[in-house]
């Protein structure tokens, strides 16, 4: 081999090197930023059977229930309880010890893929995923370790692990995304009082279910999740100046946020 030839194997060599140490490195990093959470939160979310986002319906000129009359109908409704609350039973040995993990690496701001099926929570193992990704539908509020800690109303509730080691308390609050669905009871009163809509503040469930857990009986399509900073009046719903959609409405994060739904249409 000539030295020419020798030089320009080695200079090959070196450009790989440095491609390897310099460039791919940088690629695996900006792919792992853009994705890693993206990805764990949807691995998570498959796992436990998170309900998936569907798109979010537009304005509607023919309202989905209740009254015709005027723009953006909004009827206030009842929430339930705490009911999901609590400890859950069940599971064996390695089933605890994961829960226990799960549990104490739980901390406040943390987001969980945990939602309310409609018949208890959808597993006894919370596990944390990205608050962004679409599977983050409960966000921890606090960690506590007593009962009367945890903040109670619409779309709050709390989960509970008793070890040797004593009692951990997950303050929750749910995180409400526009293009999910819930679970609400919906009753037809005597009298003036006319239909009433109970929010099954906690629940999630596929839009397309066509079957639902009682008490619960109707599936509410989320069009809206408006802060404080909206500057939106209680009630108001409405997508658009002319927009005729009959609206249920919550307000939940103790009662600063307007949860805005209507009744789900295939």
């Amino acid at each position: 081999m000539t030295g020419a030839r020798k030089r320009g194997v080695w200079v090959l060599l070196i450009a790989v090197a440095l491609f390897g140490v310099f460039v791919v490195p940088q690629v695996l990093e900006k792919g792992d930023k853009g994705d890693g959470a993206g990805r764990s939160a949807q691995a998570a979310g498959v796992a436990l059977g998170v309900p998936r986002a569907t798109d979010a319906p537009g304005g509607s000129k023919s309202p989905s229930g209740g009254s015709s009359a005027g723009e953006g109908l909004a009827g206030g409704g009842s929430s339930g309880g705490d009911a999901s609350g609590g400890e859950a039973s069940g599971g064996g040995e390695q089933d605890d010890k994961a829960r226990g993990e799960a549990f104490a690496a739980a901390r406040a701001g943390d987001c969980l893929a945990l939602f309310d099926t409609g018949d208890g929570w959808n597993t006894r193992i919370p596990q944390k995923v990205g608050c962004s990704g679409d599977a983050g539908l409960t966000r921890v509020s606090a960690v506590r370790t007593g009962w009367s800690a945890c903040p109670t109303g619409d779309g709050l509730s709390y989960v509970v692990h008793r070890s040797a080691a004593g009692k951990r308390v997950l303050c929750l609050t749910r995180q409400y995304k526009a293009g999910y669905c819930v679970l609400a009871e919906k009753s037809t009163g005597r009298g003036a009082g006319g239909t009433a809509m109970r929010l099954g503040a906690m629940t999630a469930v596929d839009c397309g279910a066509e079957r639902t857990t009682p008490p619960y009986n109707t599936v509410l399509h989320i069009t809206g999740v408006y802060g404080p900073s909206s500057g939106r009046a209680p009630g108001n719903c409405r997508r658009a100046p002319d927009d005729r959609t009959f609206y249920w409405s919550w307000q939940v994060d103790g009662g600063g946020t307007l949860l805005c739904t209507m009744v789900y249409r295939r």
